[in-house]
Parts: structure tokens; sequence; C-alpha cells
């Protein structure tokens, strides 16, 4: 540069009397500096102040409790919202109006009906947050009842705009009594006391007792009087009852409707206990002790809660006395190596009756010592009758399921899944041909002779072991690494035949079969176990699945104190649900399902009132106001345009301008028009 303008220096002082080049010089340097301005790329900075207009939000609270409030009609409720959204448009159009329940919508997104099935306010304070640097304020207009989300609004804090409420309703809330939780067994053992734990929340001003009923089915059981305080507080009632009738057992708790009650549906709640019998009666008649005698004993006599009657027959008498065989009712009656020879029709006419009266269920084992010829006065008890399809070898021979399988199949699925070669081969010692309904679940290899037929006719239950050598299954099995299977398959025969298997299901029981939306669901339940095993130790889920085939899936979680799994979640969107309740152990799966059905929300109905805390702590942490419904004009002298001063710095490069680019395309044009002039071009 500095050589540059050395050269330029010593041309002016050569040519200083050349006028007529000094002009053309003079351009040279221009364009010089203009070159070096781009090439060097200097900076300039300023200041622009600007004034940016700021708005006002206002949204409107559209849930149920809007158009329950005594003091407000809910036609009023929406004209006087629809007024203020016109007031305050006209006073700043730049005002965005909006409506909320659990979320909040655009006018043109949804209509102002109130009908919204809960009230999030945190989602109105997270949408003024989101806008916050776009507003002058926002105003909220709504009763202040949080049915869904935080009550505690902490990021408020944050906010750097006044938010003013407007309350809407009445001061005094509503009355209102409804059962807030039943807490009961879900299953429990015939004749052991059931405490039932119901506990009722109240609303609005309630100094007065109520009557708390308890029902099964249509019966009255029990019932009590309690106090109730109101103001959303608790109270409780506790009965005590001896369940008698087994299985599923429905109950209904109601609680008596107090004057001017807004929402009596959730006056009641039903539920279901069920109940399993204590000890089941097994007799056990031995025609010959034989090696089959001593696996069936132990095995029954490992089955929880089976008494075990063992009668003996020794030639025509039995020990003890078949007089006591008579004489008890049996829930499962068991021939084994019974009969030797055909029993007297006096015997068959005594056993019909016997059967019939306390409904028994009986099961023949054949043995060493019995044959078709002595066991064919019992067909007619079990369906069947003698066929001449037998084997011409009387040998042990395979044997395979039966692919008809019939209601055993849930119990002994995992057997039905093994592969046959692992079982070992049986003798067959006696034959029959059963009736059409009766169901054969084993068949003996290469043949149509049944090993093992079962039957349900008239709710009598019924089966028949055709091989003599169940010992062979027990021992054969006992010694291999399948050692639990013929254990596993007698024991879950005899608990077909004796009705328990039930008690390898779950029992699991949701809080009520109807909700409102936002309310929550209570799903507590049980596996009944008669051993040690530690339940904690299993896994557990439930799987919701909507109408549309949508699923969702909770964590059941154990409660060690209750000995029972539980979850919680809240209601959805309406409609009917299904469910599946799945528990996993190390060696087994165990499933339940049900459904339940979510109604349209009256969950707000339950506190219907103004909560000015709430309101007067958002206004306050904000620096805003709180105002009742009757102030609320005085809104508008909030609303008015307003600006916020807003001050840009602004750069350019002056090399980057065009501009420049301008002024360097005339600079050269002038040089190129004074050297055409002067003749040298």
């Amino acid at each position: 540069m500095i050589a540059t303008i050395l050269i330029f220096i010593w041309i002016i002082s050569a040519i200083k009397g050349e006028r007529n080049l000094m002009g053309l010089n003079i351009i040279r340097i221009s364009v010089f500096i203009v070159l070096l301005v781009m090439l060097l790329q200097p900076k300039l900075s300023w200041k622009d102040h600007y004034q940016i207009p700021l708005r006002w939000n206002i949204y409107a609270d559209r849930s149920v409790s809007m158009g329950y409030h005594q003091t407000l009609a809910p036609e009023s409720y929406v004209n006087n919202i629809n007024s203020i959204f016109i007031t305050a448009e006209n006073k700043d159009p730049e005002t965005e109006n909006y409506y909320f329940d659990h979320k909040v919508y655009a006018i043109d997104d949804e209509s102002f009906l109130l009908d919204g099935e809960a009230t999030d306010l945190g989602k109105v304070i997270d949408h003024i947050e989101e806008e916050k640097g776009e507003l002058a304020g926002a105003i909220i207009i709504t009763d202040g009842q949080i049915t869904k989300g935080d009550q505690n609004q902490s990021q408020l804090m944050d906010l750097s705009i006044p938010i003013y409420t407007i309350g809407v309703g009445d001061t005094i809330p509503l009355v209102d009594v409804a059962i807030h939780a039943i807490k009961a067994p879900t299953v429990i053992i015939k004749g052991e006391e059931m405490d039932i734990d119901v506990t009722l929340t109240s609303h609005g001003r309630i100094n007065d007792r109520v009557n708390v009923l308890l029902y099964e089915r249509k019966k009255l059981l029990a019932s009590k009087y309690i106090q109730l305080q109101g103001d959303g507080s608790l109270a409780n009632a506790r009965f005590r009852i001896t369940p008698q009738t087994l299985g599923e057992n429905k109950y209904v708790v109601k609680a008596s409707v107090l004057p001017e009650e807004i929402n009596i549906n959730n006056n009641k709640q039903p539920f279901q206990v069920t109940i399993l019998k204590d000890r089941y009666k097994v007799a056990l008649i031995t025609g010959s002790p034989n090696y089959n005698t001593g696996p069936l004993k132990k095995i029954i006599k490992d089955i929880p809660r089976i008494e075990l009657d063992h009668f003996i027959q020794k030639d025509e008498q039995f020990e003890p006395s078949i007089n006591e065989f008579w004489s008890t009712p049996y829930e499962l009656i068991i021939f084994e190596n019974f009969p030797i020879k055909p029993i007297s029709k006096r015997w068959q006419q005594i056993l019909a009756k016997k059967i019939a009266s306390q409904k028994s269920s009986i099961f023949l084992f054949a043995g060493p010592n019995s044959d078709n010829i002595s066991a064919k006065s019992l067909f007619p008890f079990f369906h069947v009758k003698n066929t001449q399809n037998t084997f011409a070898e009387h040998i042990s021979r395979q044997w395979y399921w039966s692919s008809n399988k019939n209601i055993l199949t849930y119990l002994i699925t995992d057997i039905f899944n093994q592969d046959e070669n692992i079982f070992p081969p049986l003798f067959p010692k006696i034959f029959i041909e059963p009736e059409e309904t009766i169901s054969t679940l084993a068949y003996y290899e290469n043949s149509s002779v049944p090993l093992l037929v079962t039957a349900e006719v008239d709710g009598l239950r019924s089966g028949i072991w055709t091989s003599s050598d169940i010992s062979t299954l027990y021992y054969k099995m006992t010694e291999s690494e399948h050692d639990n299977i013929s254990v596993s398959l007698i024991n879950n025969l005899f608990s077909w035949f004796l009705r328990t298997s039930g008690e390898n299901e779950l029992y699991f029981r949701v809080n009520k079969d109807m909700f409102q939306q936002g309310e929550e669901i209570h799903i507590v339940g049980s596996h009944f176990e008669n051993d040690a095993k530690d339940l904690s130790s299993m896994t557990g889920y439930i799987t919701i699945i909507n109408e549309n085939s949508s699923s969702s899936t909770y964590e059941l979680i154990f409660n060690p104190v209750n000995e029972q799994w539980e979850t919680r979640f809240l209601a959805g969107k309406p409609g009917k649900f299904t469910y599946e309740i799945v528990l996993e152990s190390e060696n087994n799966n165990y499933s339940q399902n049900g459904s339940f059905y979510i109604d349209e929300s009256q969950i707000e109905l339950n506190q219907v009132s103004v909560n000015n805390n709430i309101l007067e702590n958002i206004s306050a942490q904000t620096n805003g106001k709180y105002i009742t419904w009757q102030s609320r004009a005085g809104i508008f002298s909030l609303i008015k345009p307003n600006y916020k001063q807003e001050i840009v710095v602004k750069d350019e490069f002056i090399g980057e301008n065009y501009f420049t680019i301008i002024l360097l395309i005339i600079l050269l044009s002038i040089e190129w028009y004074i050297r055409r002039s002067i003749g040298l071009i």
C-alpha cells in the first residue's frame, strides 16, 4: 500500500502539467480505493429501534363442572364468555381467545360446549409459557377445580407476564358423597372371616350421617351409619362377614343419598370375591393292595386340603367298615384295582344314589386283579361298555395323547406338548368302548383302544385309566429328568374331578366395572398358592385393549403387606375395554381376562365450586390479580394496544454491498471513456 501510494504521488508529480491525464489518474486511484475496500471488508454497525405489538390471551374453561354451578346457568356462562371474547377483540384486535379442559383448544378447533372430561390448569400455564414473548398478559376464566394434572404450578415463578384469573361459580361446594375405595380380598377359603373396608369421600358443607349398606346380590347383609364432614374429607366403614357360598360371590356397597346431592351414580360400587372350599373329601376303594396303591396314596395325600379315606376290601368285608363310606359325602371316589369280582345289584343301586345325591366325581384305575368281567358292573357309571377291540398279544405297549382334547386340555397342556417317546410303555388291562359323548384323551399306539377317558354328563364327572400299571408311569418318570410329569397328570386330573382347578387361576378384581374419564382404575388380586413359594418372585402385568385394538400395558406391583398384586392408572377415552392379566413364574404362566367400560366424564361433579385459593395463588405469583365473576367487567381496562420496545443491532460489510459493485462499474466506465477521449484506446 505504501509503495502504491508513493507511485501515485510520483505519477501525479510527473504529469502535473498534463491536465488531460490528471483526471484519468484520479479515476484510477478511486478504482484502487474501491478494490481495497472490497478486499479489506470493513463493517458498518448501527442500531434500529422497533415497536412490537403485544397481545392478550384469554382462556375460558369448558369442562363439565362449569355447567353445574347453581348461581350461573350454563347458557348464561357461554353467552358471557362469547361477549368477553368479542369485547376484548374490539379493544385490541391482537387478542387471541382459547377454550380449555384437559388441554387447550383454539376457538376454531372446538365448539364451546361444556363437556370437557377434566380440568388441567397446568396445560394452560404451559401454553402461556410457550407464547410469553408475544404476550402483554393472560386471562384465565375458570372455577379452578383441577381434576387432572399437577395442583402445584411450579413453573409460574419463571413467567415474566401477569396472569389475571376470573373465578366462576359458587364459593360453597355442591353436596356429593362417593364411594372412594373398597378394600377386600379377592379370594378366601369358605368359613374364613372376611373384612370389607369401605372408604367414602364427601364434598360440600356436610355435617350429616349416611347409611352404608352391604348387599350380596339383592340380599342385605349389613349396614352401618357413619358421620361425614364434607370438604373432601374421608370416612370409613368396616364390615366383617363369613361367606358360605362356594364360587364367585357378588357384592354391592351402597351409600344413602343426601338432599341436594349432585351425583348419585358414585354412591354404589359392586365387587366380587371368590370363595374356595376348605377341605375336600376323597374316598379310595382298593379291591386288593398292589404296587399301584402306594404311589396313588402318596400323590393324593400331597394335594393340599385333601382329606383321604382309604377302604381296603378283605374277602367280603372292608377295612375300615364300608358303612363309613356310605354315610360320608365325598367330592371324589376312586376305585383302584376294584372290583375284583362283579358288585351286586344292591351295591350298584346304593352307589348310584350316593353319586347322584352328593354330586360325587368317580374315577377307576384298573389293577392287576381286575378285568373286564369284574369291572363290567361299574361300566354304566362311566358311560362305557365292553368291546371286542383288544390285542392279540397282551404285552406292554407305547401310547399317545389324542388330538381330540376336551376340557382337561388347559389343565395338562404342558403334558400334551411333551414328546411321546418320553413316556414308558403300559400294560392294557381292561378294554372299553366309550359312548359318543365321552372324550378319549389317550390311546395305545397303532390302535383305537383307549388308555384314558373322561366324561361330564348331567354335571357328574367320571374317568377311567385302563392300564394296570400306573406305578410304572410314576416310577419311570420320577427317575428321569421329567420327574414331575406323572404327578402333574394325576394332580391335574383330580383337580378337575374335585373342581378345584380354579385354585390355579388368578383372582384379580377391578375396583369397578364402569369408570368415568379421568377416574383412577385400581386393580388388585392374587394367585391362590398353597405352598411356601415366594409369590413376590413372580412378575406380572396387565394389558388394556380398546375397541380399536390399540393397547397399553401396566406393570403389576406385589404388595407384601396385603400379599396382593396391585396397579393404578387413569381412565382415558370412553368405550369398552378388555384386559388380560398375566403372572409369570419360573415354571408357569397364569392369565385372567375381563372387561370394563369407561363412560363420558362426570368426575368433575364431585367438586362443583370455585377454588379461590388456586386462582389467587396463580395471580399472586405472576403479579396479576384475582377477579370475581361479578367484577369481570374490570378486566377490560387492562386490554388495550400495547407494545414493547426492541432495539436491533444491524451490521453490514461495505465490500458486499451492491452499491460498492455499482460504483466500481461506474468508475471503470468513466476511465474507459476518458482513455478513449484522449486517444489512449
